[in-house]
C-alpha cells in the first residue's frame, strides 16, 4: 500500500472515529451515569488555581482547585438532569463562565451560557433556552464573552447521529447584556475558541473537509488560517484542542502520533511557534492527551490526559508538563 494511500485510510478512520464520539456524546457531558473529571480545564490569572468538571453519577457540578493539588472547592451544580461544561476564568479571577447543556424531547441538546460571580456566589444565566452554546472566551478587558452557538441539529453524514452544525460566533457585552453576531458562516463545526492578548482577533479551530486554524480579525471580519508545519502521523496536521498561549506566540495542540497494540489512536501534545508555524511534540505520555492550557506567567501548561479513550467511559486527570517536554506532575485532586 502506498503512502498516499496508507495516510487517506488514516485520516478518513480519524474523521470516523471523531463522529462516532461525537454523535454518542463522548464529547459533550460524559456516558450517563459517569463519575470522574470533565474533558477540559482552565487555569487562573495567577496560575494558582485551576477550575474542572467533575460528575458523579451523571449528575455534575463546576470545582477549582489549587494547581499544586489538594482540596477542590465546589463553584456551582448543574440543575438536575442537566451537566455542564468548559469553565473559564475571567481575566481577573472574580468570575467564571461555563456552559449548561441539557436535552430536549427529542433528545437533542440545549444549552446556555452561564456566568458565576465569586465574590457573591451569584449565577447569572446570559443567554436564553432556545439554542445551543458549547463554549466560551473573554476578552481580555473582561468586559465582553465571545461564544459559539449552533444554528441546527441534523445528520450531514450517513456514518453519523445527528450533532449540532451551523455554527456562529457571537459576543456579549457582561455591562449592558446586549448580544451582536459577529459571524455569518453557518460553518459546520466551530470549537476551541480564543482572543489575541490584544483583543484584536479570534482564533478558533474549524472542520470542512481539513482541520482549520482561523484567525478573525474584530475590526474587519477579515480571516486567515494557520496550519502547523512538523511530522504528523498522517502526513498533514490533525489538530485538535487548540489553545493560544497567554503572550499570544505559541499555539499548543494534541495530534495522534501512532496507534497503540489494540489499534486505538495515541494522541499527544503539540506546541507551534506562531512565527515560523513549526510544531514540536511536547508529551510522550503514551495515551490521549487533550484540551492543553498556557500559564499565564510560566513556561507550562496543564493537559488533560485519558487512560480510557476510545471507551464506553473516560478516565481524565490532570498534569502539568513544562512547554518544553521536560518534565510532568500530576495535579492530585480531592473532590469533597
Amino acid at each position: 500500500m502506498s503512502l498516499t494511500i496508507k495516510n487517506i485510510s488514516f485520516i478518513a478512520g480519524m474523521i470516523l472515529l471523531f463522529l462516532i464520539l461525537w454523535g454518542a456524546g463522548y464529547l459533550a457531558g460524559g456516558p450517563e451515569g459517569y463519575t470522574g473529571f470533565g474533558e477540559s480545564a482552565d487555569i487562573s490569572p495567577d496560575d494558582e488555581e485551576i477550575t474542572f468538571v467533575y460528575a458523579h453519577k451523571g449528575e455534575s457540578a463546576i470545582y477549582t482547585a489549587p494547581v499544586s493539588g489538594g482540596n477542590a472547592e465546589l463553584v456551582t451544580k448543574a440543575d438536575e438532569g442537566n451537566y455542564l461544561l468548559n469553565p473559564t476564568f475571567s481575566p481577573d479571577g472574580e468570575k467564571i463562565a461555563y456552559v449548561e447543556q441539557w436535552e430536549d424531547d427529542d433528545e437533542h441538546p440545549l444549552g446556555k451560557l452561564m456566568l458565576f460571580d465569586r465574590a457573591n456566589g451569584r449565577v447569572k444565566e446570559l443567554t436564553d433556552e432556545e439554542g445551543l452554546v458549547t463554549e466560551a472566551a473573554f476578552s481580555p478587558d473582561g468586559q465582553s464573552l465571545y461564544f459559539f452557538k449552533a444554528g441546527v441539529y441534523t445528520n450531514y453524514s450517513p456514518i453519523a447521529s445527528e450533532n449540532p452544525h451551523d455554527f456562529d460566533i457571537y459576543r456579549i457585552d457582561l455591562n449592558t447584556e446586549e448580544m451582536e453576531q459577529i459571524t455569518d458562516e453557518a460553518a459546520y463545526d466551530m470549537s476551541d475558541l480564543g482572543l489575541t492578548p490584544d483583543g484584536e482577533a479570534l482564533m478558533y479551530h474549524s472542520y470542512d473537509g481539513t482541520d482549520q486554524l482561523v484567525f478573525h480579525n474584530l475590526e474587519d471580519g477579515y480571516e486567515t488560517t494557520v496550519t502547523p508545519i512538523g511530522d504528523f502521523a498522517a502526513g498533514v496536521p490533525m489538530i485538535f484542542s487548540p489553545a493560544l498561549s497567554a503572550d499570544g506566540n505559541y499555539i499548543a495542540f494534541s495530534d495522534v502520533t501512532r496507534t497503540s497494540e489494540n489499534g486505538t489512536y495515541i494522541y499527544e501534545g503539540y506546541r507551534m511557534d506562531l512565527e515560523t508555524k513549526q510544531a514540536e511534540q511536547i508529551t510522550s505520555f503514551g495515551e490521549h492527551v487533550t484540551s492543553p492550557v498556557f500559564f499565564n506567567h510560566q513556561d507550562k501548561l496543564i493537559v488533560t490526559v485519558d487512560k480510557a479513550f476510545a471507551t464506553s467511559e473516560p478516565d481524565y486527570s490532570y498534569w502539568v508538563i513544562n512547554a518544553d517536554g521536560e518534565g510532568r506532575e500530576r495535579i492530585q485532586i480531592e473532590i469533597p
